[in-house]
């Protein structure tokens, strides 16, 4: 006969200790259900053992009939205290014989004020009388008999070398060291869990599930069938689980060495006839499985598989759970909220990504390059997205779309960083100031190219193109000389401002810039064919500022 392999329980053996919490004094309704247990535990220990539903062979060296010996020789001394008390207290032995004797000696007890308490996030709690050098789990086992799945853990140790405990309507049968279920173990387990099946010849579906449709969760135990509907076991609270309801009434708790799980979705758009990457396959499976050893909740799982699916797709766009090919990377921009120059903003920077690599932005905001040619992102809004992808490639949008690079480029960029306008209002602005900055190239000077009078007229002219005359009136009262001062002058009387403005100017400037308005005049209008690009516009404004610079007595006058 083949020895029996090694089986680890789910969550590794440091988290599924399991120990007692001390002692308590114990409630009537306490000692009213351990009374009741150690009276049909002494009454009928034999029932309370498992049986063997395997061929036996080579019984002396078989662990469990080893114990199922000793026990039945504790159960013959059953009403012996004496003998009872000795063989609880005993190191050497069987384990489970020795906690079986501290049971059956604790049946005979009249006192039972102080109990211990057991506590585990997956076997539940229990209370039990101390007796004996016996291990908790196993005297837990024995005096909460009527406990679907705390019965089975007298019989741990064994369960951990290979041999199959599964836990009945009636008590425990063991399968050898071959995980068959036996029949009615998956009816109890299902009737006693979160959701309700209904059963029809070896097929279980959930409320929403259907036979023939097996779009959802399907699972094969033995000769039998669950259907299992999406939409029902997300429903399921956090503080149940369908599947723990079946794994714990069977040692080890391990369910995915007894059912076959398939799972068939696929993400929104994906073609019909196409099969999923074998990164993403093989994560499903690992996903089911993890599901199955009771690490992931059952309200969790479908959320959990989807995600396991979008995030291993090799190939295309991926949203949420939508999925496009490559080529149509426009008609996915165009299902996504935002503004048009948000759209156009992503459009040009995954344009440019994707021809060098792949690239997964996630919710927080951090970007990744992959290898594979596929592009996923978690958030549906361009927002987002361009928030997680403007620090790197803003640059190309402002000077692609916008026209905007240099110090000028540099100067938004690290005002944006700082700000965090959204994009929506933040493009818009972009629009404006590309406008702007259009039009201001169209002039000969830039700002600082001349610093005197000559300068400031430029200046004014400018800024009244690109904010309007309201905003150069202030400028214009505010002349640090008098020859600023006259200029501002003759700037209000051009635009006709000198009724309600020239309060404040004094008659000296009134006097010299009096005799500028002429040529002020005749500059401002060469700034209206400037715009305009009308022919040979920059020459005619050239040359109105050299008239200007030779009636102001200007010295900063340059050709540009």
């Amino acid at each position: 006969m083949a020895g029996p392999s090694k089986v680890e329980f789910p969550g590794g053996k440091k988290q599924q200790r399991m120990r007692a919490r001390g002692t308590k004094r114990a409630s009537a309704g306490v000692r009213k259900k351990l009374e009741k247990n150690l009276s049909e535990l002494l009454d009928n220990p034999g029932s309370m053992l498992p049986i063997a539903d395997y061929v036996v062979r080579r019984a002396r060296k078989d662990p469990v009939q080893k114990s199922l010996r000793e026990c039945n020789k504790v159960i013959v001394k059953k009403n012996d205290r004496r003998w009872l008390g000795k063989k609880m207290v005993k190191r050497r032995g069987d384990s489970v014989a020795r906690a079986l004797a501290g049971s059956l000696h604790a049946a005979h007890d009249d006192e039972r004020n102080m109990v211990a308490v057991f506590d585990h996030p997956v076997f539940g709690t229990a209370s039990f009388v101390r007796r004996g050098a016996g291990k908790p789990t196993q005297l837990v086992s024995f005096q909460n008999h009527s406990h679907p799945s705390q019965r089975l853990l007298a019989w741990e140790e064994h369960a951990r070398s290979g041999w199959w405990f599964f836990s009945v309507e009636n008590g425990i049968i063991c399968t050898g060291i071959e995980p068959d279920p036996p029949e009615g173990w998956l009816v109890d387990g299902l009737r006693d869990g979160p959701i309700k099946f209904t059963e029809n010849d070896g097929v279980f579906c959930s409320p929403n599930g259907v036979i023939g449709d097996e779009s959802g969760i399907v699972l094969e135990i033995g000769e039998d069938k669950i259907i299992l509907a999406e939409e029902d076991i997300d429903g399921v609270p956090d503080e149940s689980s369908m599947i723990q309801n079946i794994a714990i009434r069977v040692l080890p708790p391990k369910f995915s060495a007894i059912a076959k799980v398939e799972w068939n979705w696929k993400p929104s758009g994906w073609p019909e006839n196409k099969e999923l990457s074998s990164a993403a396959k093989e994560r499903v499976d690992e996903v089911l499985d993890a599901w199955m050893n009771l690490s992931i909740p059952d309200s969790k799982l479908v959320q959990t598989l989807r995600l396991a699916v979008c995030n291993n797709l090799d190939e295309g766009c991926v949203i949420g759970e939508d999925w496009w090919a490559m080529d149509d990377l426009d008609v996915m921009i165009e299902s996504m909220s935002g503004s048009m120059p948000e759209k156009s903003a992503l459009q040009l920077i995954l344009t440019e990504v994707l021809e060098e690599c792949g690239l997964h932005i996630r919710r927080d905001g951090s970007c990744t390059e992959l290898e594979d040619d596929v592009l996923r992102m978690t958030e549906r809004s361009c927002h987002a997205n361009l928030v997680a992808l403007w620090p790197e490639w803003g640059t190309l949008v402002l000077e692609e779309i916008y026209g905007l690079t240099g110090d000028v480029a540099d100067e938004i960029m690290e005002k944006q960083s700082r700000k965090k306008q959204g994009f929506g209002a933040f493009l818009k602005r972009m629009e404006s100031q590309r406008a702007e900055h259009l039009m201001l190239s169209k002039f000969p000077w830039k700002d600082g190219d001349m610093n005197g009078l000559c300068g400031r007229a430029d200046m004014l002219i400018r800024k009244s193109r690109t904010d309007g005359i309201g905003s150069t009136v202030t400028l214009a009262k505010k002349g640090g000389d008098a020859a600023e001062k006259a200029l501002g002058w003759a700037w209000i009387n051009v635009h006709e401002r000198a009724e309600s403005e020239g309060w404040h100017f004094d008659s000296d400037a009134r006097d010299k810039g009096g005799d500028w308005v002429p040529v002020l005049a005749a500059l401002y209008l060469a700034s209206d064919a400037l715009i305009s690009d009308e022919k040979d516009a920059k020459d005619a404004y050239v040359e109105a500022m050299a008239a200007f610079a030779e009636r102001s007595g200007a010295s900063d006058f340059s050709m540009p």
